[in-house]
């Protein structure tokens, strides 16, 4: 859009692509996939949107202040929302519609409710508002992402696409005469408040203020506010936009996912694309931003950013699900690939044609009616994949609950307590071995396991919901590897169970500086692990009747050393019996290799070896480092006051410990248990907890010394 800037105010004289804002963009997308692809290597990429969110800022400003000088009316906003239909929903409508197919395709439908109503959220635009109740962080990488959780920038836009105009053409029917004036002050103070909030949410909430639009309003109002700077001269011209790249790259290569977003953090790359738009570089000038963006690559790229977008992601978490297995080097370069050639045909076939169509713009109100049908039939799959969900995950509990509770079964764990089946220890049954990261139990099913990077209140509720008894199981995500078992053992006892379960964060009220094998965690993320201890410990625990701890016990390094490591569970043993309640701690499953770093990722060995292959001698599955917690609370006697539930025969025998037990695999990873070998332990669970013994010295004897 070339723009004539001599009145203040921006009026359009032709329109026509600049090539620096579509440098911008292939900047800008380019971040955005190739953090997600190897978020290690670049890891502040994700401000590509942030760049974005600027972009959109100015050209609709631009766009709505040329509409609203001509003629400010309430009308303009029907032709504003149509082309806005007729812009945005295609693509995005063929990418929902993909993505819901595959899930429905591919993956059982017990898994098909949280896709499905991430396909609601994204065909009514409060994705980020689904998001952030379920205090999803964005930078997470433990936990098993949305394929659509992408969608929530896309619903940030949308909302400001539908609250933008209505306010600038509000201020210019107040103002009128002085609309020029009015409009930008009021660009500015709305930018102010929406900065000042951002600041202070992200404090707060980080994770919520991440999606927040309210949070994020600023930075469209920043490039609302350049549309109405004067054309700078040809010195600021040259420079402007390669000191905005520069500033772009600066938060790119320093941010991570540790650094509080969006907050101060935001000002970087929001500023950096708005000197660069702000520049309006001389495509004539050589080595200038926007020569180099005319360039074909670069300006295609440019062209497509929307489509590919939309495209990557999806692939980034549908494939590795599809192959049962982590990205390597190779799949993700035939991602990048299929991102780009996907959002080729996208824009070709989809985009384009759509948006130029001479049925829908002959009438503004057929644009509306196309945008409603395809969200009435995105709902419609939506609401029906749902119910089918909600059904098969009632049937599959049910015929779990049957199948291990089988007196005669000889299913997983079922085998170790039942005579009349074979030897079940180191027992697959290949032909129903789940890929691995396919059988993950259900604090990650249903996405209520914290990140260490996270700083939330996320809990799952299992078992009976209507129980007399209310157990909570509280650890790292060991304890949410035990959650399906729990479950399975609260509804046969009749417990309503809750789990706390976070990531690299045990239930301790010290928290750890690092793991056993060098993982350090920054400072802000020992203040948050610590702080959701507390929180559990003072809000949570009250609430119930029996309190079970499950931590790999020997994975971290408090402040202090080693050896200091005791007082943070001997202080939270202390606040549990001060509120009355009683403490169980879990000995953790083995480890699957000769050290905690070093593991054997049990699905893929199962998968490429004989099942007794795929075990540990009993000495480097429970190494004497395992058991250090428990000889330290019994030496300081606390022995008598907390219960110790031993695990080791439901996974060894006296000499090694197995990988796949009664014909299921143990693990779904290297360490944590798999969601069928978790819910087949449900049985013994409902007996062991009841009959936990005080924590005796031979407990912390590791079992192979």
């Amino acid at each position: 859009m070339i723009v004539d800037y001599s009145s203040g105010v921006p009026t359009p004289q032709k329109t026509t692509v600049r090539a620096d804002i579509q440098g911008l963009r292939a900047l800008a997308i380019g971040l955005v996939v190739l953090y997600h692809l190897w978020p290690n290597r670049l890891t502040g990429g994700f401000v590509g949107v942030d760049v974005f969110f600027v972009i959109s800022g100015f050209l609709i400003t631009g766009h709505l202040v040329k509409a609203i000088g001509d003629r400010p009316h309430p009308r303009l906003l029907v032709g504003f929302y149509a082309r806005r239909i007729r812009r945005l929903a295609p693509a995005a409508v063929v990418v929902l519609v993909f993505v819901l197919a595959v899930s429905l395709a591919v993956f059982p439908a017990a898994s098909w409710a949280p896709t499905a109503w991430s396909v609601l959220a994204s065909t009514f635009f409060v994705e980020n508002w689904h998001l952030a109740a379920q205090s999803v962080s964005y930078l997470e990488t433990a936990s098993q992402p949305s394929a659509l959780q992408h969608f929530w920038s896309l619903s940030v836009e949308e909302q400001f696409y539908i609250v933008w105009p209505i306010l600038l053409i509000g201020v210019a029917l107040v103002a009128r005469k002085h609309a020029s004036r009015a409009i930008p002050i009021a660009i500015l103070i709305v930018g102010v408040l929406s900065f000042g909030w951002g600041i202070v949410h992200t404090r707060i909430d980080p994770d919520v203020a991440f999606f927040d639009t309210s949070a994020r309003a600023w930075q469209f109002a920043v490039g609302g506010l350049v549309a109405f700077m004067p054309l700078p001269t040809r010195l600021f011209r040259g420079a402007l936009p390669w000191i905005g790249i520069a500033i772009i790259a600066v938060a790119t290569l320093t941010f991570s996912d540790s650094t509080p977003f969006p907050g101060f953090a935001a000002v970087l790359p929001t500023v950096g694309a708005a000197l660069v738009i702000a520049g309006r570089s001389d495509e004539g000038s050589n080595w200038s931003w926007a020569f180099l963006s005319r360039f074909g690559p670069v300006k295609w790229l440019g062209d497509v950013s929307y489509s590919a977008y939309l495209w990557h992601w999806p692939l980034i978490v549908l494939v590795p699900q599809v192959l049962g297995r982590d990205l390597d080097l190779r799949t993700k370069l035939a991602i990048l690939l299929a991102t780009l050639v996907l959002a080729a045909l996208s824009y070709r076939f989809v985009e384009s044609p759509v948006r130029k169509s001479r049925v829908l713009t002959a009438r503004q109100w057929r644009s509306f009616a196309a945008g409603a049908t395809a969200a009435a039939v995105l709902a419609a799959g939506a609401f029906g994949s749902v119910g089918v969900a909600n059904a098969a995950t009632a049937a599959a509990n049910a015929a779990i609950i049957a199948k291990v509770s089988n007196g005669d079964s000889c299913y997983a764990a079922a085998a170790l307590d039942n005579e009349k089946c074979a030897d079940p220890l180191g027992v697959i049954d290949k032909d129903h071995l789940p890929a691995s990261l396919a059988d993950k139990p259900l604090a990650w099913q249903d996405n209520c396991i914290d990140d260490v990077t996270e700083n939330t209140n996320k809990l799952c509720e299992l078992g009976d919901p209507n129980g007399a008894q209310t157990v909570l199981l509280w650890g790292d995500s060991h304890a949410g590897a035990w959650s399906s078992a729990f479950d399975i053992a609260g509804k046969i006892n009749h417990w309503r169970v809750i789990v706390a379960a976070r990531n690299k964060c045990p239930s301790s009220l010290v928290a750890p500086d690092a793991t056993a094998f060098g993982d350090e965690l920054p400072k802000d993320q020992q203040s948050w692990c610590g702080a959701r201890n507390k929180w559990v410990l003072d809000d949570v625990a009250p609430r119930a009747d029996k309190v079970v701890l499950a931590n790999l016990w020997a994975n971290y390094v408090f402040p202090g050393g080693n050896q200091a490591q005791d007082a943070g569970y001997e202080g939270l043993v202390k606040g549990v019996e001060s509120i009355g309640r009683d403490v169980t701690v879990m000995q953790h499953v083995p480890l699957t290799g000769p050290t905690l770093e070093k593991k054997v990722w049990g699905p893929d060995c199962l998968a490429e070896k004989a099942a007794k292959e795929c075990s540990n001698p009993v000495g480097q599955a429970y190494p004497a480092s395992t058991s250090a917690v428990f000889s330290a609370l019994v030496e300081d006697g606390y022995g008598r006051q907390v219960r110790y539930v031993p695990v080791f025969d439901r996974f060894c025998d006296d000499e090694r410990c197995y990988s796949a037990v009664g014909g299921v695999s143990v693990y779904f990873d290297g360490s944590h248990l798999s969601h069928s070998y978790s819910s087949s332990l449900g049985p013994w669970l409902a007996d062991s907890l009841g009959d936990a013994k005080p924590l005796a010295e031979s407990d912390f004897r590791a079992p192979g010394n």
